[in-house]
């Protein structure tokens, strides 16, 4: 596991172990989950990743289709 020293003014750190405490959890544990909430919410933004997050099966289909797409209308000239 890494370990990072992050400096924070006493306001703020006194912020984060209410938040943590309010949780249940360690300061540790509330930087690791705003973290990953963090990162969630960025692919979902993400107007190409995020636009299928919750159509797998849709997402799925268009692949398939783009492909097929691919195999009888290829992108380049055989001869180019």
């Amino acid at each position: 596991m890494d370990t990072l020293v992050v400096e924070l003014d006493p306001q703020t750190g006194e912020r984060a172990r209410r938040l943590a405490e309010a949780r249940g959890m360690t300061v540790a544990a509330l930087v690791r989950s705003l973290i990953a909430q963090l990162d969630h919410s960025e692919i979902a933004q993400d107007p190409l990743s995020g636009m299928f997050a919750n159509e797998p099966a849709l997402l799925d289909q268009v692949v398939e289709q783009a492909m097929q797409s691919r195999e009888t209308q290829p992108l380049r000239r055989p001869d180019a």
